[in-house]
């Protein structure tokens, strides 16, 4: 403790006898909320008050033995001055005689014990200064700095697909003293999720169809009118599995990011979400669901599910016909996306109301993976979960067996889930760097568990029953 204290000492002995060469250490900044007004802040300076000094050193050098030689001193404890100065600091009987504040509360008992004794005659003069007025800029504000000049740089290119979007952000990048000819802005927002969808295997038709979208509503061409905005409700034709419910986010985020949208909502539901168990209380069911996604985005998976071809289900009729009319009601602030077979769209859900489709002018397809897109999906399920591949798997034996995978994506998933089991069971007694490499014989063990505990065996089996029947009608 003795040595910490001459430590001190001869710190603050050092420190202010320096005071005219270096002062930028002695400045205490009072922030105690009852101590601003108007912005203005007060300092405590040390190098200011010659007294104040001068009764440091002067001190340090007849105490600094004293405190030595007593081992119960306790440290001495700056928070004491900072708590007094939030407390007092706004009174006005605290304004003078401000050093002996100070050195009362710097001091502990001893110390003010030998101070009493000591005849000083530094106590005067103020101590407390004011500081000139700080303007607190708001962190929040997005307003540009005034008398700004900005170069007027004119952009000249050809979009044809995601990735020309993307290096159309690199190439131009923001900044305060630039202004472009395009909103950059707003493609800057939008480039993670570019990103993201380009990422995404396959799906060359959808990338390259929802760059129109993207460049329609970033010129605002959609609200040319101020009454007679467009739609952004869009439809997603594909088979299950194909990725349609992460397009449908990555174009929610896209149109939340544009400013389309004011809320980062996406919400996704089926049929047992909008269909109530009596008469009357689908329409409210339905309206809640739309409302809890104003703003936002409502997806409807597998919406073709809400009807049927012979359109008995009145249930069915009250949900779609509140849907119809929420689509018009919040074209501005609701985004409606729907996905599902094409087909049985047109016959369970847009039959139901004439007027239904007209709204969803959007609309994409997301084709059938080919065989080298299911197996870069099979190795992305493997290496996103830190497995790995002994052997490179090839495309043709995902060609051979691609009619067990109608499905696509999520037969992938099933699949890997298979493998491991069958992988579990070869490296039982194997050292654990190959509890997570899979091998050409995992793959073929795991895959005849999918056929027999999965459904694609009941799949394949419907799909033979269906050819057999077209076999017995027409040949």
């Amino acid at each position: 403790m003795n040595n910490n204290r001459n430590v001190f000492y001869n710190k603050r002995k050092n420190r202010y006898s320096k005071v005219n060469n270096d002062t930028s250490n002695n400045i205490f900044l009072i922030s105690n909320a009852n101590f601003l007004n108007n912005n203005n802040f007060s300092l405590f300076d040390p190098s200011n008050n010659l007294n104040f000094l001068n009764l440091t050193n002067d001190f340090d050098n007849k105490n600094e033995n004293n405190i030595n030689n007593n081992s119960n001193i306790s440290n001495m404890n700056s928070n004491k001055l900072i708590k007094y100065l939030d407390n007092k600091s706004n009174t006005e009987s605290n304004k003078s005689d401000n050093t002996e504040i100070f050195l009362k509360f710097l001091l502990d008992q001893k110390e003010k014990e030998f101070l009493s004794t000591y005849n000083s005659p530094y106590f005067s003069g103020s101590s407390i200064t004011p500081f000139p007025q700080i303007e607190i800029k708001d962190p929040y504000n997005n307003e540009e700095p005034e008398n700004i000049i900005k170069e007027q740089i004119l952009i000249d290119a050809s979009i044809d697909n995601l990735i020309d979007l993307i290096n159309l952000c690199d190439k131009y990048p923001l900044a305060d003293n630039v202004e472009y000819n395009i909103n950059m802005k707003s493609l800057h927002l939008i480039k993670p999720s570019l990103l993201e969808l380009q990422d995404m295997i396959g799906m060359q038709s959808i990338k390259e169809n929802i760059v129109d979208q993207i460049l329609y509503f970033i010129q605002d061409l959609h609200n040319t009118s101020p009454n007679n905005a467009d739609y952004m409700h869009a439809v997603i034709y594909g088979p299950p599995g194909t990725g349609k419910t992460e397009v449908a986010k990555i174009m929610g985020k896209i149109f939340s990011n544009l400013g389309m949208l004011k809320k980062n909502v996406f919400k996704k539901v089926t049929r047992d979400d909008l269909v109530a168990g009596y008469l009357g209380q689908t329409a409210l069911k339905t309206k809640d669901v739309i409302k809890e996604c104003l703003g936002g985005v409502l997806f409807i998976d597998e919406a073709y599910a809400l009807g049927n071809k012979e359109k008995r289900d009145s249930f069915s009729k009250e949900s779609i016909d509140t849907i119809c009319e929420a689509l018009s009601d919040h074209k501005k602030d609701l985004m409606c996306i729907i996905a599902g077979y094409e087909q049985e769209l047109k016959d369970c859900f847009f039959s139901y109301n004439p007027g239904l489709e007209s709204r969803f002018t959007w609309k994409f397809k997301i084709d059938d993976y080919n065989s080298n897109e299911l197996r870069l999906i099979f190795e992305k399920q493997i290496y996103d979960n830190n497995w790995s591949l002994k052997e490179n798997l090839t495309d043709e034996w995902f060609d051979k067996n691609k009619e067990f995978f109608t499905y696509f994506g999520r037969d992938m998933e099933t699949l890997f889930s298979k493998v491991k089991i069958a992988h579990s069971r070869r490296v039982f007694c194997l050292p654990k760097e190959e509890k997570t490499k899979i091998s050409i014989k995992d793959l073929e063990k795991g895959f005849n568990i999918y056929k027999k505990m999965g459904d694609s065996q009941k799949r394949q089996e419907e799909k033979e029953k269906v050819k057999q029947l077209y076999n017995t009608l027409y040949c």
